[in-house]
């Protein structure tokens, strides 16, 4: 059946009249070819029957079923679309646990902002771009004044349906698509079509830590502000169109237009706020395994090692080896310090170190929380001689807790401050399950 756009009024009124003509031409309806199939109806979309300026930054456009389309600026180059077709107003998307995703004070001056309406084209401009909709359509496009280039284009009107929205844009030959967060193993995504939700994947393909945001060479950014779940398709079924959605029930989108990837994500930041400044050291190679809870065994199809005998991992027997993290049980080469040591034996660079990163693990094997403390600070100390920062994961909480063995005993502030921990691999227990905690 052919798509439509909550018409519900013209669809009743299209239906009864339909319903008339089968109930008085039955003859003609069994014996005849030509008969009209309800299904194949397909329904008129609405036009814009006006705009209006109703404070200094927003441009209100009306459509022919009192729909409303509101174009909130932020900036000369940034604004804002909305439209719920249940007549709510513009506001912040709903979170549990509650949190937000623009900053408090996310506007820049808008110089001006002026609307004209000409024939069948309603234009609305600020010093940097100007927005042009078709009344007949309903479509857009948008250009950026400094190159005179068409950087937006929609190929479709917004499409609504019961909890889902989607934007149709054109997408150039030339066009490629970044964003969208973590997602592993990609980062151009032209005739990709990627997930904004959390898959709890870390593997080639997957999704972490999504982000609904993307930019184009042709020079704009997409935000939707949402914690929904989505999907971005650039081309991936249908070559030249670019489609979008999220999980909604009413649109919430930021356009930016800009010159290029800093000046887009300057622009996102503008919304969101500023990246996290990352320390020197994380920008080199990191080093993550769990050296305090594995044995290892003689085995002759096992690793080589620096003794010139080869080891496997497996369970605890009569003649396995323990690791631990500062080789202090006659265990050097199952180590966490032997690893510090490889790597600076190779000439390798190595920025930073967690050594408990694996389910069970914990960092010391002593009968208390301080003891197991002053292991990863004699490790911390060894890797910080080394140019190396220590840092930890967790499976459990950040502070003591009754009922946790000493091993998986946790105390963030000790080992920040005591211990020398310089880095935190966040899990589920630490930040949530999903982005709006990690927000």
């Amino acid at each position: 059946m052919t798509k439509t756009i909550c018409y519900v009024k013209q669809k009743l009124s299209v239906f009864s009249a339909l319903l008339l003509v089968l109930m008085f031409s039955t003859s003609a309806a069994i014996a005849g070819p030509n008969v009209l199939n309800v299904d194949e109806v397909t329904e008129v979309p609405p036009t814009i029957t006006g705009a209006r300026k109703i404070n200094p930054t927003t441009i209100s456009v009306k459509l022919s079923d009192n729909q409303i389309m509101a174009f909130d600026f932020y900036g000369d180059n940034i604004f804002r679309l909305f439209q719920d077709t249940t007549g709510g107003i513009i506001r912040e998307p709903k979170a549990e646990p509650e949190a937000t995703i623009m900053v408090d004070q996310p506007r820049a001056v808008v110089s001006k902002l002026n609307l004209k309406e000409e024939g069948d084209v309603i234009t609305i401009t600020t010093s940097k771009i100007s927005l042009q909709l078709d009344k007949k359509t309903t479509l857009f496009k948008v250009i950026n004044l400094a190159t005179e280039s068409v950087v937006i284009e929609e190929t479709a009107p917004i499409f609504f349906e019961k909890d889902k929205v989607t934007l149709t844009l054109k997408e150039c030959d030339d066009e490629y698509f970044y964003g969208g967060g973590v997602q592993n193993g990609r980062f151009s995504h032209k005739g990709q079509a990627i997930a904004i939700e959390n898959e709890n994947s870390w593997t080639d393909g997957g999704v972490a830590s999504p982000t609904p945001f993307y930019w184009s060479t042709k020079g704009y950014g997409m935000m939707w502000h949402t914690f929904n779940k989505g999907k971005y398709n650039f081309g991936a079924e249908d070559k030249g169109t670019v489609t979008l959605y999220h999980e909604v029930n009413y649109l919430d989108v930021f356009f930016m237009v800009n010159d290029g990837a800093v000046a887009l994500l300057n622009d996102f930041y503008q919304l969101t706020g500023e990246p996290v400044f990352l320390p020197k050291f994380s920008l080199y190679l990191g080093h993550l395994n769990a050296y305090n809870r594995d044995y290892w065994t003689e085995n002759e199809k096992g690793i080589l090692f620096e003794d010139g005998k080869r080891y496997k991992e497996g369970k605890e027997d009569s003649v396995s080896i323990k690791e631990s993290l500062n080789g202090e049980l006659n265990n050097y080469q199952f180590s966490a310090r032997a690893v510090i040591d490889r790597y600076k034996n190779a000439n390798m660079p190595l920025g930073w170190l967690l050594a408990n990163d694996g389910y069970g693990a914990g960092y010391g094997q002593t009968s208390t929380v301080d003891g197991n403390i002053q292991n990863l600070k004699s490790l911390a100390d060894y890797s910080q001689k080394n140019g190396v920062e220590i840092g930890l994961w967790t499976q459990s909480d950040l502070h003591p807790k009754d009922g946790v063995s000493v091993l998986l005993q946790r105390d963030i502030v000790k080992e920040v401050r005591d211990a020398g921990v310089r880095v935190l691999k966040t899990d589920v227990a630490w930040v949530g399950a999903d982005r709006k905690s990690v927000v």
